[in-house]
C-alpha cells in the first residue's frame, strides 16, 4: 500500500512541477534540486543506517516507497515551494508557503510511519520539522549562492 501511495504522490508532485509556472530558470531548478537531493540522501543514510534513530522496513516495496519519497518527493516539494516563493509579494506569503510545504512533508513522513515504511526508535516529529525547515534554508541559500556566483562570472568576463 505504501509503495502505491508514494508512487502516486511522486507522480503528482512531478506533474505539478512540470506544469507550474516557474520563476527559476532550468539551471537554477536543477541546481537546487541536486543540492537538496544530496543533503536528503546523506541525511537519511546517517539517521537511518548509522545512528539507527529510525528504522526502514525490510519489505522491498516499502523500501522503494521510502526511496521514492526521499529522492523525488522531498526535493521536488522544496523546489516547488522555492518557485512559489518568488511570486509571493509579502513576507507573510513566504512564511505561509514554507509552512505549507513543511506541513506537507511532515504529513508524508507520518503516513510513512503509519504504513510501517519507517519506524521511530529514538526520534521525535519535531526533529523532522527542524530538518525540513533546515532543508528550506539550504535551498534558499544555495540558490542565492548560485545566483551570486553566476553574476560574478558574468561580470568577470
Amino acid at each position: 500500500m505504501g509503495f502505491v501511495f508514494f508512487f502516486f504522490v511522486s507522480w503528482l508532485v512531478t506533474v505539478l512541477f512540470a506544469v507550474m509556472k516557474k520563476s527559476l530558470s532550468f539551471v537554477e531548478n536543477l541546481f537546487v534540486l541536486s543540492i537538496i537531493l544530496i543533503v536528503s540522501v546523506n541525511w537519511s543514510w546517517i539517521i537511518f543506517e548509522e545512528f539507527k534513530f529510525l528504522e526502514i522496513s525490510r519489505q522491498p516495496l516499502d523500501y522503494i516507497a521510502f526511496l521514492i519519497n526521499r529522492s523525488i518527493g522531498i526535493p521536488l516539494i522544496i523546489v516547488i515551494m522555492l518557485n512559489a516563493v518568488k511570486f509571493a509579494n509579502s513576507k507573510g506569503k513566504v512564511y505561509l508557503y514554507v509552512g505549507l510545504s513543511t506541513v506537507t512533508l511532515i504529513v508524508l513522513k507520518m503516513i510513512g510511519n503509519y504504513l510501517n515504511i519507517t519506524k521511530l526508535n529514538n526520534w521525535n516529529t519535531m526533529y523532522d520539522v527542524l530538518y525540513f525547515l533546515f532543508l528550506h534554508l539550504i535551498a534558499y541559500f544555495s540558490l542565492q549562492m548560485f545566483r551570486k556566483l553566476k553574476k560574478e562570472e558574468v561580470t568577470m568576463s
